[in-house]
C-alpha cells in the first residue's frame, strides 16, 4: 500500500497545475517506480526544457538522455566515487551523515544530463554567470513540467566533473551542471521527514531588502495578504502555456507593478530550489526612483566599458530596459558559503539564484507582467550601489512591469538540444 505524503498546501502530485500551483508544490523525490516514462512524456518535458531562456537567446544548453544500463551503472559508480571524494572533507557527506545518499540511477527510469557551453554565452563584462543561468532555467523547466505530468525529479550536481564528462563524452571545453533524475514517485520507499525538511524555507522578510541588502522590506512584500474584496488569489495560466509564451522583457509601460505581484514574484523565487536547499539567494527590492535612475547611469557606463572589447557596444547594443522608468527591479545577490560544500559544488549558489529567476519570470508572466535576467553590468559598482557585502557574487538585476512589446523567441527543436547517452549522439524517443 503506497504511503501518503505529508500534509501540506506545498505538496502535490495532482497533474496539470497552473502556474502558482506548480512553483509552490514541486518538491523534490529520490526514489521513483520501475515503470519507464512513456515517450510522449519524456518528449513533452524536453520540449519545455528546450524552452527556457538565455541572455540575449543565446544556444547555450544540451541534454543527454541517458538510458543505456551499463552506462546508468556507471553513473551510479561514479556518484559513490564523487560522493566518497567530498567525505574527506565533509562529513555529512557520508553513509552516516546527514547527506549519505546515493542516488541509485539504475533504478531511476530517465535520466537528463544538462550540459553548457561557456563559448556560447553573449559575450560582455561579468559574463561568466550566463551559461550557468541558462542551464539554471532549462533544469527547473524539466522539474515544472514533470511536475506537471504527474512526474517527480530529483537533481544531482555531486560529481566529478571531468570522469562525468569524459563518461557523456561531452567537448572539454563544456561543462555539465548535474544529471536531473524523473519518473513517477514511489511513495511507498518516500521518507516522510527527507520530504518534510525540504519544505523548510526561510521567511520572506528574512530573505528581501528593500533598496540597500539588509533594510527591511515592507510586509506588503513580504506576507500575503487576503482582504475581503479578494478572498481568491488573481487566477493564472496553465503551467505549460506559460512556458510556451515566456519571452525576456526589456521593454515596458509606465503602469505601476501592484505589491500583491511583487510579492508573488519573491515568493515565487523563495520556493526554487537549492543545492542542500541551503537557500543562498537574497532579494533586494528597488523602487526608489533616486535609485532606479543610479542604475540606468551604470548601465550606461557597463556597456561604455564592455564597448573597449566588444564592437557591437560601440555600435549601439543595448541589452538593458530604461532603469530610471521600470516600475520595480529586483536584485538577486548569492552568498557562496551556502553553495554545495562538495566537490563540484562552486557554483551551486549561483546555480541557486538561476533557478530561482526562472520561477520569477514565470510567476511574473502569470500576472501580465515581464521581466528578465541582466548581468551587464560593472559588478562591484552595482554591489556598493545595494550594500552587497563584498565577497558575495550579483547573480543580476531583474527589472519587472508591464511589457510594452512581445518579442518573438526563435524555438529550438527537441532533436537539435537532445543526445541520446552520449553527447553528440542522435537522439531517440
Amino acid at each position: 500500500m503506497k504511503a501518503r505524503l505529508p500534509s501540506s498546501p506545498f505538496i502535490s502530485l495532482a497533474a496539470t497545475p497552473d502556474v502558482r500551483q506548480a512553483i509552490l508544490t514541486r518538491r523534490t523525490f529520490r526514489t521513483f517506480e520501475r515503470r519507464p516514462v512513456p515517450a510522449d512524456l519524456r518528449t513533452r518535458v524536453l520540449d519545455a526544457a528546450s524552452w527556457a531562456p538565455s541572455a540575449e537567446d543565446a544556444d547555450c544548453v544540451r541534454f543527454v538522455v541517458i538510458d543505456d544500463p551499463v552506462l546508468k551503472k556507471r553513473l551510479f559508480a561514479l556518484t559513490r566515487e564523487s560522493k566518497d571524494i567530498s567525505n574527506h572533507w565533509e562529513a555529512l557527506f557520508r553513509s552516516s551523515g546527514l547527506r549519505g545518499y546515493v542516488q541509485d540511477w539504475t533504478h531511476t527510469p530517465l535520466c537528463i544530463a544538462v550540459c553548457i557551453d561557456p563559448a556560447a554565452r553573449p559575450r560582455h563584462i561579468h559574463d561568466n554567470w550566463s551559461h550557468r543561468l541558462a542551464g539554471a532555467a532549462a533544469s527547473q523547466n524539466l522539474a515544472l513540467a514533470a511536475r506537471y505530468h504527474g512526474l517527480a525529479m530529483v537533481m544531482y550536481t555531486h560529481f566529478s566533473q571531468e570522469k562525468l564528462k569524459q563518461l557523456l563524452d561531452v567537448p572539454f571545453e563544456w561543462e555539465v551542471d548535474g544529471v536531473m533524475g524523473i519518473g513517477f514517485p514511489d511513495l511507498g520507499r518516500i521518507n516522510p521527514r527527507v520530504l518534510e525538511a525540504s519544505l523548510v524555507r526561510l521567511a520572506l522578510g528574512e530573505l528581501v531588502s528593500s533598496e540597500r541588502y539588509g533594510d527591511p522590506a515592507p510586509k506588503e512584500l513580504t506576507e500575503e495578504r487576503q482582504p475581503p474584496e479578494r478572498r481568491a488569489p488573481v487566477a493564472v495560466p496553465d503551467l505549460m502555456t506559460a512556458m510556451g509564451e515566456l519571452v525576456e522583457t526589456t521593454r515596458f509601460t509606465d503602469a505601476p507593478v501592484p505589491s500583491e505581484h511583487v510579492f508573488e514574484i519573491l515568493r515565487a523565487g523563495q520556493w526554487a530550489p537549492s543545492a542542500g536547499n541551503f537557500q543562498p539567494i537574497r532579494y533586494v527590492v528597488l523602487r526608489e526612483r533616486e535609485r532606479l535612475a543610479a542604475l540606468d547611469a551604470l548601465a550606461r557606463e557597463s556597456a561604455a566599458v564592455s564597448a573597449h572589447w566588444f564592437p557591437r557596444y560601440r555600435q549601439g547594443a543595448i541589452d538593458h530596459p530604461q532603469w530610471a522608468d521600470v516600475p520595480a527591479a529586483v536584485a538577486l545577490i548569492a552568498d557562496p558559503t551556502k553553495g554545495g560544500p562538495h566537490i563540484h559544488g562552486e557554483a551551486t549558489h549561483v546555480i541557486g539564484g538561476g533557478l530561482a529567476a526562472q520561477n520569477m519570470r514565470l510567476m511574473a508572466h502569470a500576472l501580465g507582467l515581464g521581466t528578465s535576467v541582466i548581468t551587464h553590468w560593472i559588478e562591484e559598482k552595482v554591489k556598493v550601489l545595494i550594500e552587497c557585502p563584498r565577497d558575495w557574487d550579483l547573480v543580476g538585476v531583474m527589472p519587472v512591469g508591464t511589457p510594452a512589446e512581445s518579442p518573438a523567441r526563435q524555438r529550438r527543436q527537441v532533436a537539435e538540444v537532445v543526445f541520446q547517452d552520449l553527447f553528440g549522439r542522435r537522439f531517440t524517443p
